[in-house]
């Protein structure tokens, strides 16, 4: 048979973008690409389930085809520590009048110096006016990004003045009573904060741009760091190593479904339910659990005990 004879002239038509299909060729996943074309047939709109069930994939196979979908349907972000590449290239003329003729510019200067110890070099000169000038922070709310960087970090890099301005400028952070209300609302979610790092297997002292991510989102969709421990877990044993877009994958797909705790995932997912019973079933010394940890265990024990009755 030819293959263009599959090209059948009559019957309703839905239309594919070529780059999608161009994607879908390339990572040649036959399970992304018939779910791919199940969600196209059905107009955008699938259950997950029904979805599985006409395909014939398992579960474990639906959610690494539809992982791979919202991979390559994700928007291609420049890296976070110098995006974007439309920056400003001041010149060194210009970095000097800047200082000299704006006089909340000098200000910044005079408290990066302060900050930092040492005179500014031109590479840190030209971050600020970027920031300043460019991003549309404030002179306040600069003098507050670096007071908080020198007292988190101790030493404050140029490449974190970089990152934490433009994360700010994203955020819309960009005058000093914004940036206080911001670090306020870090310090309170500090203790939490922290533990969603260490449930991702990262240093909440110097977390790298994609560890910072997955954690905004945990925060902000009230997953709790046990639930985001229980990705991490699922992702070690679907991937086989440490990924944190599949990791954040997963949370955006409990997210979807409106479960956001282990017990809500749990009660929702066999698979998730095991996983929970595996970790319950290793001795823990209960002295050294955080006030979290010893609440999730207390709810993990009762429900193995619900089961098992």
């Amino acid at each position: 048979m030819a293959p263009t004879s599959v090209l059948l002239p009559e019957g309703e038509l839905r239309v594919a973008r070529c780059d999608m299909l161009d994607k879908l060729i390339a990572v040649g996943d036959g399970d992304a690409a018939l779910l791919y074309l199940y969600i196209l047939r059905h107009g955008g709109a699938a259950d997950a389930k029904a979805a599985a069930r006409a395909l014939h994939l398992s579960g474990e196979r639906y959610e690494r085809a539809a992982f791979t979908l919202n991979q390559l349907t994700a928007p291609v972000q420049a890296p976070e520590a110098d995006k974007p590449a439309d920056a400003p290239q001041y010149t060194t003329d210009e970095l000097r009048r800047a200082r000299m003729d704006d006089h909340r510019f000098a200000a910044v200067c005079e408290s990066a110096e302060a900050t930092l110890g040492r005179t500014l070099t031109e590479g840190q000169l030209r971050c600020l006016l970027t920031a300043y000038d460019h991003l549309g922070l404030d002179a306040g709310a600069i003098i507050e990004l670096l007071a908080y960087l020198k007292k988190e970090k101790g030493t404050v890099r140029l490449a974190d003045i970089k990152r934490e301005a433009y994360q700010w400028a994203d955020m819309g952070i960009v005058t000093a009573p914004d940036a206080q209300q911001y670090l306020a609302r870090r310090v309170n979610e500090k203790p939490l904060s922290d533990a969603v790092y260490r449930a991702l297997g990262a240093d909440p002292a110097q977390p790298a741009p994609k560890e910072q991510r997955v954690c905004r989102f945990a925060l902000a969709h009230g997953f709790p760091p046990e639930a985001v421990e229980l990705a991490v877990r699922r992702t070690d044993r679907h991937q086989g190593r440490r990924s944190l877009d599949y990791t954040l994958g997963i949370l955006r797909k409990w997210d979807a479904g409106g479960v956001h705790t282990v017990s809500e995932i749990t009660a929702l997912e066999p698979e998730a339910r095991a996983a929970v019973g595996q970790t319950a079933a290793q001795p823990t010394d209960s002295a050294t659990l955080a006030a979290w940890e010893q609440d999730w265990a207390a709810r993990v024990r009762s429900h193995r005990r619900k089961t098992e009755e």
